[in-house]
């Protein structure tokens, strides 16, 4: 019995450390989809597609990307102000959104509908906006289960540390901002925004300490090489 346990402690520390974690897909308009996977709110990997990823590790807080064949990583705080520097037009577009959505009076009106997303049970909200810039009326499909309200939290924080990148993103924009108006009003967590963001699965699964590590041979950069990286 005591080799059996030797043995067993000898393969975890071969094999390294695995943690409870989860893995969430999310369907963005045209096909798209960005992931969600984290342990708690310092170890988050968001990854965008086309090899673009954000990572978070405690205080570190990298986009990662790749350029030709070289693996680069920047601080999230200097792709901000890079972006701003250059001055991208979809980056100034969705953040011009962002801020109309921000001087808005958002209700949120119950209907009778029940959807099922992603695996779990939501109801369904009318959602009103009124600005300066019109009036506006959306649908969104909330849940309180557990799970879901978890992810909020780990939207909101994203939110925070790459409020300058995650804007020009139009999927982590919208997810950031009616996230934070459903906790608000205590309706639950998002699974579904119109058809502009919609929760596809969500899997509980063991994730190791590297997932959330930047990668060897990557070169860090205080500037990005292009600017349409994070689009």
């Amino acid at each position: 019995m005591k080799k059996v346990l030797s043995c067993c402690l000898l393969a975890l520390v071969c094999f390294g450390t695995v943690h409870a974690g989860t893995v969430s897909q999310w369907n963005l308009p045209d096909g798209k989809m960005f992931t969600l996977s984290y342990e708690d709110k310092q170890h988050v990997l968001i990854e965008l597609g086309k090899g673009h990823k954000i990572i978070v590790n405690g205080a570190k807080n990298h986009l990662l990307t790749r350029q030709g064949g070289q693996l680069i990583a920047m601080d999230l705080a200097q792709v901000g102000g890079a972006l701003q520097a250059f001055g991208g037009r979809m980056m100034q577009k969705s953040q011009q959104r962002l801020n109309d959505l921000k001087g808005s009076k958002v209700q949120f009106k119950k209907t009778k509908r029940i959807e099922r997303i992603g695996g779990y049970r939501g109801e369904v909200y009318e959602v009103y906006l009124k600005s300066p810039k019109g009036d506006e009326q959306h649908e969104i499909v909330v849940s309180k289960h557990p799970d879901i309200l978890a992810m909020q939290e780990i939207f909101l924080e994203m939110s925070k540390r790459a409020s300058k990148v995650a804007p020009s993103n139009h999927g982590l924009g919208t997810m950031n901002y009616f996230s934070k108006q459903a906790k608000s009003v205590g309706i639950g967590g998002v699974l579904r925004y119109g058809s502009d963001l919609v929760l596809r699965q969500v899997e509980k699964k063991t994730l190791r300490p590297e997932t959330f590590q930047l990668p060897q041979g990557v070169m860090l950069i205080s500037m990005p090489v292009f600017p349409s990286m994070v689009r």
